[in-house]
C-alpha cells in the first residue's frame, strides 16, 4: 500500500468520524428545539480542530511507517486524484444547487449553511472512496 493511498484512507476516515459527530451533536437540537447558529459554532471549531490535529498527526505516523514513500507519488497517484475529483464534484454540484434552493424559499441560514457543509464533506467522503476504490483496481 503506498503512502498516497494510507494518507487516503486515513483522511477518509477522520473526515468521516468528526463531522459525523459534528453532525450527530449539532442536529438533534435544531430538528427538537429549532435551528440556532449559536449552538454551532463552538461543535464547528471543536470539529476543524480535531480534523487539523487528527489528519497532522497521522499523516505524520504513516510517514514514519515508511519514510522513503512520503514524498514519492507519481501518474497513477495523479490519475487516481483527478478522475475522483472529477466524480465529487457532481455531488458539491447537487448540494450547491439544494443550498439555492433552500435559499429561494427563504429557509433558516442554520439549513443553508449545514446544506453546504454537508456538500462539502459528502464530496470529500464520496472522493476519498472512489480514490480508495481506484488503488484497489488498480486505477
Amino acid at each position: 500500500m503506498s503512502f498516497q493511498e494510507k494518507s487516503n484512507l486515513v483522511m477518509t476516515v477522520i473526515t468521516a468520524l468528526v463531522y459525523g459527530v459534528y453532525f450527530a451533536k449539532v442536529m438533534p437540537p435544531a430538528l427538537s428545539e429549532g435551528p440556532s447558529m449559536d449552538l454551532v459554532m463552538p461543535y464547528l471549531f471543536a470539529a476543524v480542530v480535531f480534523l487539523v490535529v487528527g489528519g497532522v498527526i497521522a499523516h505524520i505516523l504513516v510517514a514514519m511507517a515508511a519514510p522513503n514513500e512520503a514524498d514519492v507519488s507519481d501518474e497513477r497517484d495523479t490519475l487516481i486524484e483527478m478522475r475522483a475529483d472529477a466524480r465529487s464534484g457532481y455531488v458539491m454540484s447537487a448540494a450547491a444547487v439544494l443550498s439555492l434552493g433552500l435559499a429561494l424559499m427563504d429557509q433558516h441560514l442554520f439549513w443553508i449553511v449545514h446544506m453546504i457543509l454537508g456538500g462539502l464533506v459528502a464530496a470529500e467522503l464520496v472522493k476519498g472512496v472512489l480514490r480508495a476504490i481506484d488503488y484497489r483496481l488498480g486505477g
